[in-house]
């Protein structure tokens, strides 16, 4: 059933040719090669993401198949009618055809489909942050394999269940296991999977801090991916080492290693991996007083955001940006920045970050002595805070508006508005934040004496 699908480049021309074969065989009442060729069709469907129209096609041929014979055909369907249904976002539905296939493959007695299932099944639990049964899940998936000497499939679940663990910041089991999936790959001979598990192991231990063993993993991971030519691993690595020299505070050789990673990532084409690391790389700079230097890279991270046609990458780079450019003093620029990203913020409807811009626009604003400006936009981001609920932030333009007024001259509404951040630090207990607004209460008071 595996061979119907045809040898053809290119998706489209795929597609085209096994709907030509469907029209075939449904004219010569074929079932099975039927069968085959919807669930081939399907795959391709769900392959180019378009998960709706792969359902239709594993319905269709699963209606075919139902009571039928053909068990092992129903369970495999049910299973990857619970991909495109996941894929869909219906993980109600598709925890429904796992377990069905699950059920279908467990009275037939096939242990790859069985663990397969279980394996499908808990990646639902994940995205439905349901770790406990995640665990409980991978561990029968693990069981099956164990007993059936499948080791390809007790390497791969040991590696989700160190995946797992390494969410759940729980590093020394998620060492464990990662452990163990590579000692099985190891055995297996598969040093792709070895590079992977490798790296894993490195970037647990990099999460706790652990660099001279997180090192020691990179740079047997690096000879392996070197090896396979394999530019992905490479760069993940690179960032690794880059990772742990900047824990270590060595600036000269995480920087090298930076440029390293950015220089890999550009040379192949891969622009998420370059913007994710030219932003790890300017916060670098900037933590490290290297301001000037970062901007170049932010600028570039822009242009790649902007080939993308991601907003949501571009904005986290505009805002680096007016951020890196407050510290170097270059007010103006600083402001067009922020601007920018609080115009962008609100076409996407990002009100989470138009209120860290106007936060930010309103600071500049105040260091420069346009009070004024300071107190429009502080206003706005008040008003945008409480509608948030975020009570910090609200308190704290409260208090940048109190400071605006006072060096105004303008002292009623100074004690106003810290009364306000008052209430706001009282709201989420703050009691040091309380307590200085209390202070400054007390000052302004004094002074409108």
């Amino acid at each position: 059933m595996n061979n119907v699908l045809p040898s053809i480049t290119g998706k489209n021309e795929k597609i085209e040719q096994i709907k030509k074969e469907i029209d075939v065989t449904r004219e010569r009442g074929d079932t099975l090669t039927l069968v085959a060729l919807q669930k081939s069709l399907g795959q391709v469907y769900l392959e180019e993401g378009d998960a709706p129209q792969a359902l239709t096609e594993f319905n269709d041929a699963i209606k075919l198949v139902f009571e039928s014979e053909h068990k092992e055909v129903f369970a495999q369907l049910l299973g990857l009618r619970g991909m495109a249904l996941k894929q869909i976002g219906n993980y109600s539905l598709a925890l429904q055809a796992f377990r069905k296939s699950n059920a279908v493959a467990s009275d037939i007695k096939r242990p790859a489909l069985i663990c397969d299932s279980f394996i499908h099944i808990a990646s639902i639990h994940s995205e439905m942050g349901k770790d406990d049964d995640v665990v409980t899940t991978l561990n029968k998936a693990l069981d099956v394999a164990k007993e059936h000497k499948d080791k390809v499939r007790k390497m791969r679940v040991y590696g989700l269940l160190g995946d797992n663990y390494f969410k759940q910041e729980n590093p020394v089991k998620a060492t464990e296991y990662f452990r163990k999936a590579n000692e099985t790959a190891q055995d297996l001979g598969n040093r792709a999977a070895e590079c992977s598990f490798i790296t894993k192991l490195g970037n647990t231990y990099l999460w706790e801090e652990k660099t001279e063993e997180a090192i020691e993993k990179y740079e047997r991971a690096l000879q392996l991916a070197s090896a396979l030519e394999d530019r992905n691993a490479e760069i993940n690595i690179l960032g690794g080492f880059f990772r742990a020299n900047a824990i270590d505070g060595n600036v000269d050789l995480a920087a090298t290693y930076a440029e390293r990673v950015i220089n890999l990532a550009r040379e192949s084409k891969l622009a998420e991996a370059e913007i994710a690391n030219i932003a790890a790389f300017a916060s670098f700079l900037v933590d490290n007083g290297k301001v000037a230097e970062a901007i170049p890279h932010l600028q570039r991270g822009v242009q790649i955001a902007d080939q993308l046609n991601s907003l949501d990458l571009k904005l986290d780079i505009l805002v680096r940006l007016g951020l890196a450019y407050y510290q170097e003093g270059n007010n103006d620029l600083a402001i067009e920045y922020f601007n920018k990203a609080f115009v962008i913020a609100g076409n996407v409807g990002d009100e989470t970050t138009q209120l860290h811009a106007l936060s930010y626009i309103a600071s500049v604003y105040a260091d420069i002595e346009q009070y004024e400006n300071s107190i429009v936009a502080a206003d706005k981001a008040v008003a945008l805070a409480e509608k948030l609920e975020d009570h910090r932030l609200a308190g704290e333009q409260q208090i940048l508006i109190a400071f605006n007024y006072r060096d105004l001259g303008q002292l009623d509404k100074a004690i106003q508005y810290c009364s306000a951040a008052h209430e706001s630090y009282k709201n989420i207990g703050d009691q040091t934040m309380i307590e200085r607004a209390q202070i400054l209460l007390l000052e302004l008071s004094e002074l409108g004496k």
